[in-house]
């Protein structure tokens, strides 16, 4: 295989030359910005929040910062809400909603919104979040699915191509096929539908927020909310909090957050 394949760039040599390049991307942990992120650990750990808070944003700004991931981003808001500055923290984690809109930030920052207000006790709005961080994980499976067809079909036309389909055994399991009809034999868009079709389910939905109803003193409504989530869910892909306050609406009375 592997000299069919240095055969095959030679022979385009005179004709197309074929580049091949790699890109390697290193996380820096020791990055000017993550020293910085140890240290505003250090500072909380010492109950000095608001000097943890201040490094915090120092960290964002500096040689490093662009390499961070969400879950890194996040930790400000929460601080700010340790240190009692509530609406700062808030404000912070709405902002950072509309600034990253990736199908992943998007789902990890719904989570952190339901998180920032279960811990304000606010058990009715940080519910509202809860469903919202369900929808959220389901666009994001989608999404993942979707990138995955793509990788197969352009697999599939480059195997094509160059004749690299007769050299591969086929025995591989199929799981399916894409929209465009090339077989899938990777494991992972099953199981990214079987977790679609679980956490969209009636029984997922309980799971998810039976917790948040007792301390909502809601949990008399968990089978009609259950019920009604889940139906939402599958019926579009096009997921809106207004429908969800809309539903909360009809078992309790909601402010709009």
């Amino acid at each position: 295989m592997f000299k069919f394949f240095q055969n095959l760039i030679n022979k385009n040599k005179n004709s197309t030359e074929i580049k091949i390049t790699a890109q390697l991307v290193f996380k820096d942990n020791n990055s000017p910005s993550r020293e910085l992120l140890k240290e505003a650990t250090a500072l909380k750990d010492a109950k000095k929040i608001d000097l943890a808070c201040e490094k915090l944003k120092e960290a964002y700004k500096v040689k490093g910062a662009e390499d961070l991931m969400i879950k890194e981003l996040l930790r400000l808001p929460m601080y700010l809400q340790i240190a009692k500055k509530n609406d700062e923290g808030w404000q912070l984690l709405n902002d950072m909603n509309i600034k990253y809109l990736d199908a992943h930030s998007q789902a990890v920052i719904a989570n952190q919104r339901r998180i920032f207000l279960q811990k304000e006790h606010k058990y009715t709005h940080a519910l509202t979040f809860s469903i919202w961080s369900i929808c959220k994980e389901i666009e994001l499976c989608r999404h993942n699915i979707k990138e995955s067809f793509v990788r197969i079909d352009q697999n599939a036309l480059r195997n094509k191509k160059y004749n690299f389909s007769s050299m591969r055994p086929n025995s591989k399991t199929i799981y399916g096929h894409t929209p465009k009809g090339n077989p899938i034999t990777n494991s992972t868009c099953m199981m990214l539908t079987e977790r679609i079709e679980i956490d969209s389910s009636i029984n997922g939905v309980r799971n998810q927020i039976s917790s948040l109803l007792k301390k909502a003193k809601l949990e008399e409504n968990i089978e009609f909310l259950s019920i009604s989530i889940s139906e939402y869910l599958r019926s579009t892909e096009n997921y809106d909090l207004e429908s969800i306050h809309k539903i909360l609406n009809s078992v309790a009375t909601t402010e709009t957050i």
